[in-house]
């Protein structure tokens, strides 16, 4: 697997607030400062948005959510998302808590569709290693090891070249046009489904 490769050489710029990665809404400040409360070290803080993540927010499709998520605010006060959306989260409670974190993408091989589509999940940088760590929260608890290894990626991003699947190294400050026109074209996850990108 590639090393990651950001899109911006300033880590700062992972650390920007947008309309999707909205960690100025009031909720999304709250839970970053409730989760990252005496944690000291950049990892600890990123172990704590990551438990969150995986553990509080379900995954839209497994539970059959009527709605779509897109800004992280939404996905923290509905308390579900698909990849992308928990990815937002993700980023925006890294960064209400100073921590750079991005965006990144893999073209992986669903099952149930029986097509490639794109997977969404996030970097981190941590200052203390000066590296970018990628990681995944999209998956709920029960179905992935969520003790993070800072010099590890999680196994869930390793892809299978025999069933088309490719990585994108690249570390995206902001999230795909593809992505959020999808998200922004569908009232249902029904109608999300048909319309998820196979293309970054």
């Amino acid at each position: 697997m590639p090393d990651p490769k950001p899109e911006r050489p300033d880590v700062n710029d992972y650390l920007e607030c947008s309309d999707i990665i909205d960690f100025d809404h009031p909720l999304v400040e709250e839970a970053s400062e409730q989760l990252t409360s005496g944690l000291r070290d950049t990892l600890s803080k990123v172990q704590a948005i990551y438990d969150f993540v995986t553990e509080q927010i379900f995954h839209s499709f497994q539970i059959n959510a009527t709605s779509v998520t897109l800004k992280a605010s939404e996905v923290l006060d509905k308390g579900h998302g698909i990849c992308y959306a928990k990815a937002h989260l993700f980023a925006a409670l890294a960064r209400a808590s100073g921590i750079p974190a991005g965006l990144c993408y893999q073209i992986k091989y669903d099952e149930e569709l029986e097509k490639l589509v794109v997977h969404g999940f996030n970097a981190v940088y941590l200052r203390e290693l000066s590296r970018w760590l990628r990681l995944d929260a999209s998956k709920h608890l029960d179905e992935a090891d969520t003790r993070l290894d800072p010099l590890k990626e999680a196994p869930l991003l390793a892809v299978n070249k025999q069933l088309g699947e490719h990585d994108d190294p690249t570390i995206y400050v902001a999230p795909s046009r593809r992505i959020i026109k999808a998200l922004n074209a569908s009232e249902t996850v029904d109608e999300l489904r048909a319309l998820l990108p196979s293309k970054i």
